[in-house]
């Protein structure tokens, strides 16, 4: 589903106690997906709305930020329907409770609702406590005693016997009656479940018939031959048509059993799809196949195995796993545990490999790989064909979303490679092509003081010696830029400590004072003692970084401010200048690495655009933010906050000596 498409969900209740877990799912996918839930309530006059587990199922819906609505009307899925569409509801919960009694698939509610719904995406959660569990959807078939089906055959059979009495008064002749009650013996057939209360309709027939409507009456004797066939004909046709009528049953019940499997599978595969991490991945299916098998369901994965498998090898102690984990703790279970991972076979109850396991285990995997052990807790009743359908076919979703995982974590990873290797490769580039003039400037004028310096007057010597020590001193700070960026990226600890602000400003200005005479550099300090938590290494290649770029990009003669002033628990810190600023447009930019912007006055051609960048980075690994803003009327301001020292922020101490 889009992202940018609203989430609306339409809870629908009931007074079931199941219709918590409907609640409960409705509000984890709207939690998770951001979306506006409503809560349907139709009230056909079945249930009453005081009714206490509806009561209860209301307050529940609130609770989770549902709008209740309720309505009056006996058709629910109708009702379901046009609420649906009034409201443009995305996602509809619906409860299961088993199969219906309905025998076409096209009749059941759940059908009904996708068919007029096609928009919407319609999430059936199964109840864990309903008599009828989805687990006997699958169960054998065999003659049972239903007392709806016996009712249907009595009253079939005693219409066609009061028909049968009238036209036996009327001038009709019996073939007329026989043909009545094979007609009710058809009907029984057609309308009950199975086929033997035809054959016992069909019997009744032949009882009725011959003691109230054959001479002689009111005894069971038989004089005429003729109807020994007329009943060996009526039996044959009973038990014939009794056999489709079990037929086509059977089939609508596994075409009801089909499509409850497909929207399950459906239904999983499209929260598997969500999930972003391998545990995700496995809450969901753990969850799915406890409630649909309602039995307990355990996980362990392939690092937890190998690892079990190495402490035990080792006469280690085993990891600490949740309280109902077996694996470690006891070791007929870790047995079958390890052996089901390497054989990729399952193994525990109800198998022929360690059968008094408390768990039957499978392996979780795909052609290519292996991912954990899913493990089913052992009951007085085996898994029925159905559920072993069920458990293979999630276990199945499970290995592929979990391999899908796996794919796009390798693939995040090789980009991450090759983007980091494309950034070095960059860096390499720059930095290679960036160092080389100075180096090339430096060598070239120790060349010449070596082989000429004789030729050299003393004022030309002097501007000599000022050329490489401006060129050793800008590839110095380039080095200790490159450094700490290293020291960034490796993410070592930062040295947090109480420092004086000014003394940190005080050494930089001083630096740059020895260094630079063509700008006057102002350090104006707050009027109160501020220590601040730094780096100072770090902080003090901030300060370095921000003066140099003031240096490098205003005219000579130009001032230069550095200060710091107090902002609650911050401390504000800026380097201003008076020189021609910043364009707006190279604003958002400025910070990027590599970029050095269009402004080349001075030297800046020679920046290799990661000083800027790098001040952002230290700031950032001190919780804090950087910004530029224009010094009004002309040039740039450059600022940064750091934190307080905590024995400093509810105090007001002078700065002696000011």
């Amino acid at each position: 589903m889009p992202e940018e498409q609203n989430i609306h969900i339409l809870i629908c209740l009931s007074a079931s106690p199941n219709n918590q877990n409907v609640i409960r799912s409705a509000a984890r996918f709207a939690h998770g997906n951001k979306g506006k839930i409503t809560a349907l309530y139709v009230d056909n006059g079945k249930q009453r709305l005081q009714d206490s587990v509806l009561r209860k199922n209301m307050d529940l819906a609130a609770g989770f930020g549902a709008q209740l609505i309720t309505v009056d009307q006996k058709d629910i899925i109708q009702s379901i329907i046009d609420y649906a569409d009034r409201l443009a509801i995305t996602d509809l919960f619906i409860g299961y409770s088993g199969p219906s009694d309905e025998v076409y698939t096209y009749s059941l509610p759940v059908y009904r609702l996708m068919q007029n719904l096609p928009d919407v995406e319609v999430h059936i959660i199964p109840g864990s406590s309903v008599h009828m569990l989805p687990s006997q959807l699958g169960a054998e078939e065999g003659t049972r005693f239903h007392l709806r089906d016996f009712l249907i055959m009595t009253g079939i059979m005693a219409a066609a016997t009061g028909l049968s009495v009238i036209i036996d008064r009327s001038k009709f002749s019996n073939g007329n009656i026989i043909t009545i009650y094979i007609l009710a013996v058809l009907i029984t057939s057609v309308m009950t479940a199975e086929s033997i209360y035809g054959i016992i309709a069909a019997g009744l027939y032949i009882l009725l018939f011959n003691y109230l409507f054959i001479d002689p009456r009111f005894t069971l004797l038989v004089y005429d031959p003729y109807y020994m066939v007329t009943y060996l004909v009526s039996v044959i046709a009973a038990v014939i048509t009794g056999n489709i009528s079990s037929r086509m049953q059977k089939t609508a019940r596994q075409a009801r059993i089909n499509a409850y499997q497909s929207q399950l599978l459906l239904n999983t595969s499209e929260l598997l799809q969500k999930a972003g991490s391998f545990q995700e991945i496995i809450n969901i299916t753990t969850a799915q196949l406890r409630e649909l098998l309602v039995r307990e369901i355990v996980f362990y994965s392939e690092e937890e195995i190998s690892r079990t498998a190495r402490h035990r090898t080792n006469h280690e102690e085993p990891a600490a796993l949740p309280d109902i984990s077996v694996l470690g703790k006891d070791s007929r279970e870790t047995e079958a545990i390890i052996w089901t991972m390497e054989h990729n076979h399952r193994a525990g109850w109800g198998t022929d490999h360690f059968p008094d396991c408390r768990f039957q285990y499978l392996c979780v995997r795909t052609a290519s790989n292996r991912f954990g052990v899913i493990g089913v807790e052992a009951s007085k009743h085996p898994l029925n064909k159905f559920e072993e359908n069920i458990l293979l076919s999630l276990i199945d979703e499970c290995a592929i979303s979990m391999e899908s995982e796996k794919n796009r974590a390798e693939r995040e990873e090789v980009q991450i490679l090759m983007e980091n290797e494309r950034f070095r490769s960059k860096l390499l580039r720059s930095i290679s092509h960036d160092l080389r003039t100075p180096l090339t400037s430096i060598s070239g004028n120790a060349g010449n003081l070596l082989r000429h310096e004789e030729n050299f007057r003393p004022q030309e010597k002097k501007q000599i010696y000022s050329d490489i020590y401006e060129d050793s001193i800008w590839l110095i700070d380039q080095v200790e830029n490159l450094l700490s960026m290293t020291r960034l990226e490796e993410n070592v600890e930062l040295h947090m400590s109480g420092e004086v602000v000014s003394d940190i400003l005080s050494a930089a200005v001083s630096r740059f004072k020895r260094q630079d005479n063509r700008h006057e550099l102002i350090l104006d300090a707050d009027d109160e003692y501020l220590i601040a938590m730094m780096d100072s290494a770090l902080i003090l290649q901030v300060l370095f970084n921000l003066i140099n770029n003031a240096v490098k990009h205003t005219p000579d003669q130009s001032t230069i401010w550095v200060r710091d002033r107090r902002e609650g628990d911050l401390v504000r810190i800026s380097v201003a200048d008076n020189g021609p600023g910043i364009p707006d447009q190279e604003k958002p930019r400025i910070f990027d690495l590599f970029y050095t912007g269009e402004n080349k006055a001075g030297d800046s051609s020679r920046s290799l655009g990661l000083g800027l960048n790098l001040c952002k980075s230290i700031i950032e690994a001190h919780g804090q933010s950087i910004r530029v803003e224009d010094n009004l009327p002309t040039g740039a301001v450059f600022s940064f906050s750091l934190k307080l020292w905590e024995g400093s922020q509810n105090e007001s101490v002078s700065n002696p000596g000011r």
